[in-house]
């Protein structure tokens, strides 16, 4: 008996779970929300763009460097001595004409040694002219104005034309020519104590003051002119081509507001073999230009046609770009003409092509994008 009451009990139990289960799952079920619903796509992402137009394009290479006067003089002694006073100062910001003196060496001794020598030298002359008048007597009268001439203290004039060789042999025989071209040798020494202005200038470094005991090779200062001024830069060796003696372009400055117009007046015939650079050298013209101002620009060189100019960014590394159609990316192969530093020109696009101009992260071919028109075709 006591058997079958509790085989009763068990299974009333084991239906009370079972109904309780079922409950309880079907109040789960009640309470659960439903997921939110995905969207069908992703946001469009916006790029810059612009609208391809095929035409002339204007190649720029950019360039930068220092301005420096083609007029350059480095004032060095030549000989030595004291520095004398002279009448104008010689100190950085004063101006010469040609020709004015910029320093004077103390040239005392050797002067005085072209007066010894002259002095000597007319001696010999009062000595030949008595015997030219026995031995060359066609040649005597010339030679004797010619010692009426020749001062003791002042510039010694030319010798008279030599008729022939025996006059010629007879005058080195006696000394006189070796004499003579002694005393133009001392001329020549005694000139470099007075250092002109080679042309109108300004001082823009001066090392030496009045008083001071220079010796040969001594650098005393430096002049230039002002007005006539040049940048040198460099382009790639690569680039060399698209250049041309003649051609123009704009320059600013990072010291202050201001263009100026440059010209290109020469180029190196050297590649620099650690940089693949070549030196180019441009004519610049304006106020307010200073020599070693820093400037920088773009030479407006050869003209390409049937191309269109984008940002060098926007190039892929296969050489392609990404145009937009239909609010997707698609990939379109180009021909690379000329790539320079910001700017890439490029040839095969249509009219009308929608190029991006960013350089988008994890793009791909059909991606969504929404286009904004940044720019048409740049020419330069």
């Amino acid at each position: 008996m006591n058997d079958l009451i509790k085989r009763r009990i068990t299974v009333v139990l084991g239906l009370l779970l079972i109904v309780g289960g079922v409950v309880t799952c079907n109040k789960l079920s009640a309470s659960r929300k439903s997921p939110e619903r995905m969207p069908d796509a992703v946001e469009a992402q916006a790029v810059r763009t612009l609208t391809a137009s095929n035409g002339a394009v204007r190649i720029g290479i950019p360039v930068t460097g220092r301005l420096r006067a083609t007029d350059r003089m480095l004032i060095n002694a030549e000989v030595g001595g004291i520095l004398r006073s002279n009448g104008k100062i010689f100190r950085e910001g004063f101006t010469f004409r040609k020709g004015e003196v910029l320093l004077r060496i103390d040239d005392g001794e050797v002067r005085a040694q072209v007066n010894a020598q002259q002095s000597a030298f007319l001696r010999t002359l009062v000595q030949l002219v008595p015997d030219l008048k026995y031995d060359l007597p066609a040649v005597a009268a010339k030679w004797e104005n010619y010692l009426k001439s020749v001062p003791v203290d002042g510039l010694l004039p030319a010798l008279p034309t030599m008729d022939n060789e025996q006059e010629r042999n007879y005058l080195a025989g006696r000394g006189v020519l070796d004499q003579y071209y002694g005393i133009r040798a001392l001329y020549e020494r005694l000139a470099k104590y007075v250092i002109t202005a080679p042309f109108d200038g300004v001082v823009v470094a001066a090392f030496a003051e009045p008083g001071t005991i220079v010796t040969p090779g001594t650098r005393l200062g430096e002049f230039i002119a002002p007005g006539s001024l040049e940048l040198e830069t460099a382009i790639a060796a690569s680039e060399l081509h698209l250049v041309r003696v003649g051609d123009t372009l704009r320059l600013s400055s990072t010291e202050g507001p201001g263009a100026w117009s440059g010209r290109v007046i020469r180029l190196s015939e050297q590649i620099d073999p650690a940089t693949q650079t070549v030196k180019i050298f441009v004519q610049v013209q304006g106020e307010g230009l200073r020599d070693g101002m820093y400037m920088s620009g773009s030479i407006k060189s050869a003209v390409l046609d049937a191309a269109v100019a984008v940002p060098r960014s926007a190039l892929l590394e296969d050489r392609s770009l990404y145009t937009v159609q239909d609010s997707a990316l698609r990939r379109a192969p180009v021909e690379v003409l000329h790539q320079g530093v910001e700017q890439a020109i490029v040839r095969g696009l249509k009219d009308g092509q929608v190029v991006v101009l960013d350089r988008l992260s994890g793009a791909y071919e059909g991606m969504r994008v929404a286009p904004v028109i940044s720019a048409n075709t740049e020419r330069p």
